[in-house]
């Protein structure tokens, strides 16, 4: 007798019709984690199988949007792990610029654009006169629309700004916030598939934080792997808190601080 599992050709067809409805393969995302996620969220729309929410997804726009939120997880505010953005800023960032030329820096699922703008904030201390290049991806359409814009963030997304830093580079608008335009300049938004899409090169810097945590092992080795390609020798990758690369050493890189590794030159 076999111990296989039989294929859940419902959860099949869902997944397909959400893959061609938001543009995000899935295949590659951890399927009981994503299940669950997906099955709290039918609860609460009273659907009780995959072929019902396949006919939802179909008919509901918003249902949709929620879907797409509850898989991508924007959850995101300016200067996340304030000691990580401070060893950034005294420590690492201006040895960089010590080399004269400006820094490509990469901030990959960078969200509603906290990450890139704190990141813009950061350069402008160290090195206001040099016009550094900030690429910051995602693979939510709708949610880099809010990035790009720059505005709509609420008091809890700017919690850990600084007070001096909130005062010269946001303004308050009828209860949120929004990024003085020079700050927003400076950071170039597209659409990335980490999967499928090209990588920037000759990079600096690249932060992913708390998001190749959602894949399974093939897909975060073969994404670290493009990283470290990415990146210049002695080039720096920023992870999540509580993200691992695992063989780091095999793909090219050393620990060099906690969710921080360097490419071997």
């Amino acid at each position: 007798m076999s111990d296989q599992q039989p294929i859940d050709l419902d959860w099949l067809t869902f997944r397909g019709a959400l893959e061609r409805a938001i543009g995000v393969p899935l295949a590659q995302y951890k399927e009981p984690q994503m299940k669950r996620r997906l099955a709290s969220l039918m609860g609460r729309h009273g659907l009780a199988a995959w072929s019902d929410f396949t006919a939802a997804i179909r008919t509901d726009p918003a249902l949709l949007a929620a879907v797409r939120d509850t898989l991508t997880i924007n959850v995101s505010e300016f200067f996340r792990q304030a000691d990580r953005f401070d060893w950034l800023a005294k420590s690492v960032l201006p040895e960089m610029v010590k080399a004269g030329r400006p820094l490509r820096i990469w901030s990959a699922g960078c969200s509603i654009g906290c990450e890139p703008y704190t990141l813009a904030i950061v350069l402008d201390q160290i090195d206001s006169a040099k016009r550094h290049t900030i690429i910051a991806t995602d693979v939510d359409v709708p949610i880099l629309a809010r990035a790009t814009a720059g505005k709509g963030y609420l008091p809890a997304e700017v919690r850990s700004v600084p007070a001096p830093f909130l005062q010269k580079y946001f303004r308050a608008t009828n209860g949120t916030y929004e990024v003085v335009d020079d700050i927003r300049r400076r950071v170039t938004f597209r659409r990335q598939d980490l999967l499928s899409d090209p990588y920037p090169a000759e990079l600096d810097l690249i932060l992913c934080r708390n998001v190749v945590i959602y894949f399974n092992e093939d897909a975060k080795q073969f994404i670290y792997t493009r990283f470290s390609k990415a990146l210049r020798p002695n080039g720096l990758l920023f992870v999540g808190g509580s993200e691992m690369i695992m063989r780091s050493q095999e793909i090219g890189f050393r620990t060099v601080a906690t969710s921080m590794y360097r490419k071997a030159a």
